[in-house]
């Protein structure tokens, strides 16, 4: 018990130190790993001309420790290296959308950033140093078709002025830090996997007990950015804007939940082929929420939703309470949906059909097996 008591403290330690470490120093934290993993091999060449038996012996440890550093310092040195392939939409497909976040962002940040169309109900902005941060950084900010049919261009400026306020902080994907250490982790376990490589496996056992803790802290840092990035928005304009916008999607959620996504998981219980695809069907029931009292009533859905300690948002009502609402505002509903007067009739279209083939075709392979 004694001996579990001790480890138990070592492990809470280096977790706090590497922590500590990776949001001050991002993928440099790496290196509290690697000079303890040089330690053996400095002991085993200084025993190479006096204790050739325990060379031999020690080749066993130091071998694979030496390995392990090197692949620790390759993770260091190219996480963040290599920008993430991804499909934007072009200044003229979508004039009006990227206007919004010029005017939002202002032009250098906006050009500096791909806007992606994604089929959630979300919008999100993620942030890279590629080639080691020498080129400056690249945005990638991605909207959902959902959440356009459900706001209006009011509530989507709100959105993006909070998503603007996490390039601001600094803090993108729940830690700018954390994310590059853990896209270094990424990459030793793509250059030496775990169960295939001494040094991949090594790794991933000294990792394992930090694992938890790295979790935590990153839904930690989430949470606490959302708040921010919230009162950030709601500072920067409309508080009132800030606080629709927040429960316009937090409406649309719980709504979508009902309408669509619970209906079709008893769907798929029991389907010999794709059904309708979600998208689709999110799109074709978006107009029910221009009804107030529809509206109000998922709104105070959203409000009364326990809080999910696995999320890396905080619950809706924690959000709204840190802009100043002790209970659910009655809120306009979307009489013009952003969706309709930001982008064309030919790219929603094209972008619908994109996404729910991809869905209709994961499905159907799904049900072959």
């Amino acid at each position: 018990m004694e001996e579990a008591r001790q480890h138990s403290v070592v492990t809470s330690q280096m977790s706090r130190l590497v922590l500590y470490t990776g949001e001050h120093f991002g993928r440099f934290a790496v290196l509290l790993f690697v000079l303890p993993l040089f330690c053996p091999v400095l002991l085993w060449l200084l025993l190479l001309d006096r204790h050739p038996l325990a060379v031999i012996a020690g080749g066993v440890i130091a071998v694979p420790a030496a390995m392990l550093a090197f692949v620790l310092l390759i993770g260091a040195l190219f996480a963040g290296f290599r920008p993430s392939r991804v499909e934007g939409i072009t200044r003229e497909s979508a004039p009006k959308l990227w206007a919004v976040w010029e005017s939002v962002a202002g032009k250098h940040r906006a050009g500096r950033t791909t806007i992606v169309l994604s089929s959630d109900l979300n919008a999100s902005i993620g942030e890279e140093r590629p080639f080691l941060g020498l080129l400056g950084r690249r945005a990638i900010l991605t909207v959902g078709i959902p959440l356009l049919a459900v706001t209006d261009e009011k509530a989507f400026s709100a959105i993006l002025a909070h998503e603007h306020a996490h390039l601001k902080n600094r803090d993108t994907n729940g830690g700018l830090n954390l994310a590059e250490l853990d896209k270094s982790f990424d990459l030793i376990f793509e250059y030496a996997p775990p169960g295939k490589t001494v040094s991949g496996s090594l790794f991933y056992w000294i990792l394992a007990p930090l694992s938890y803790s790295l979790e935590r802290e990153g839904i930690r840092l989430s949470r606490r950015a959302e708040i921010d990035a919230d009162r950030h928005a709601a500072m920067s304009g409309d508080s009132y804007e800030a606080a629709r916008a927040l429960l316009l999607i937090a409406a649309a959620d719980k709504f979508f939940d009902d309408r669509v996504y619970n209906p079709l998981k008893r769907e798929l219980l029991g389907a010999m082929a794709p059904p309708r695809p979600p998208l689709d069907r999110v799109l074709a029931v978006c107009s029910d929420l221009s009804s107030t009292s529809l509206l109000q009533e998922y709104a105070l859905k959203a409000w009364a939703a326990a809080d999910d300690e696995k999320a890396d948002h905080p619950p809706w009502s924690e959000r709204l309470t840190a802009l100043g609402y002790s209970s659910v505002p009655t809120i306009e509903p979307v009489l013009v949906p952003a969706l309709s007067s930001l982008l064309s009739n030919e790219m929603i279209a094209e972008r619908v059909r994109h996404f729910d083939s991809e869905w209709t075709t994961k499905i159907a392979d799904y049900l072959d097996r």
